[in-house]
């Protein structure tokens, strides 16, 4: 017992530290470090601050990554004498779906097999009809030609001939190609916000799987979001909101549950699996904050996708 204590004691010591040192980088770094961010422009400022947070995060061991998705977002902090704020954010991405790879799958699945399974299909059709489009199939069949590469919108621009919708404003024009062909308004309903509450641009050779059934994973938002676009209405959702949910969901002998498990790798948090989150850094000087933010595969510790658009 007093052994299983000592474990639990240098496990919380462990993630007291990480956290500890996450928040000491956020309001200081070095006086020389600091001396230099104030005195160069500002896109050089984010770039030097990033690289020190880069390095901060790869040095955090892995079982003690799951501790950092909990946190709030910390924002800047000003340095005393240089008036320099720093400040972060770390959000799972694996309680959303990656889009790219479900319409990559849906590809696959008709060139090979001439079917698709209706639970690659169903998220898509769930998430379109409730925005009550008036061709939902046709909006559809515009993702996949895009997941293809040989859609009219890659005639024009050169960004969709590799068969990846890289971000929201990537996404968006597709939405105006669908309006110029329909009309219909209510395509702008599907918000920036809206779209990334459910989905996210991930990789489109990934499976579609990795999602996260930690059911406080993302503070303050609905952690049954993607789940209840998978699910089908005989699979009672709130059935499974209790503690032990995710254990259900993968020892389930429900065939369908089944079939979700082997399509979407429902599970918890695991360093031994790719687990992708989003990190965001944000950067106060003299009240003019910028922001940077890029993808970090905790397993790999790959970083991707950085935002290089610094905005303000």
């Amino acid at each position: 017992m007093r052994q299983r204590h000592g474990i639990v004691l240098m496990m919380t010591l462990g993630f007291i530290a990480v956290i500890t040192a996450l928040i000491l980088w956020s309001v200081s770094i070095s006086k020389n470090r600091f001396d230099k961010v104030v005195e160069i422009d500002g896109e050089n400022q984010v770039s030097i601050v990033l690289k020190d947070f880069v390095s901060l995060i790869k040095s955090i061991p892995q079982k003690e990554f799951e501790t950092l998705l909990a946190m709030p977002t910390l924002f800047p902090i000003p340095e005393e004498k240089t008036k320099i704020g720093l400040g972060f954010s770390i959000k799972s991405y694996m309680d959303k779906l990656n889009l790219n790879a479900i319409l990559k799958s849906i590809v696959e699945d008709e060139r090979k097999n001439k079917t698709v399974p209706k639970e690659l299909l169903r998220p898509l059709n769930k998430f379109f009809d409730t925005h009550e489009l008036s061709n939902p199939y046709l909006f559809i069949d515009l993702l996949l030609a895009v997941s293809r590469g040989d859609s009219e919108i890659a005639l024009e621009d050169f960004d969709f001939r590799v068969g990846k919708i890289y971000n929201f404003d990537h996404f968006k024009k597709i939405e105006d190609y669908y309006y110029e062909n329909t009309q219909d308004e209510n395509i702008y309903k599907i918000s920036r916000d809206e779209l990334e509450r459910f989905f996210y641009f991930g990789e489109n050779n990934d499976t579609a799987g990795g999602l996260d059934c930690q059911k406080d994973r993302d503070v303050g938002r609905n952690p049954y979001g993607a789940l209840s676009l998978i699910v089908n209405d005989e699979m009672q959702l709130n059935a499974l909101e209790d503690d032990g949910y995710c254990q259900e969901l993968n020892t389930s002998n429900n065939p369908a549950m089944k079939t979700l498990n082997n399509i979407y790798n429902i599970s918890q948090f695991a360093n031994k699996k790719k687990y992708l989150v989003k990190c965001t850094l944000y950067l106060d000087v003299d009240n003019n904050i910028r922001n940077i933010s890029f993808d970090y595969d905790v397993k790999t510790k790959r970083i991707s996708n950085i935002d290089k658009n610094f905005q303000e």
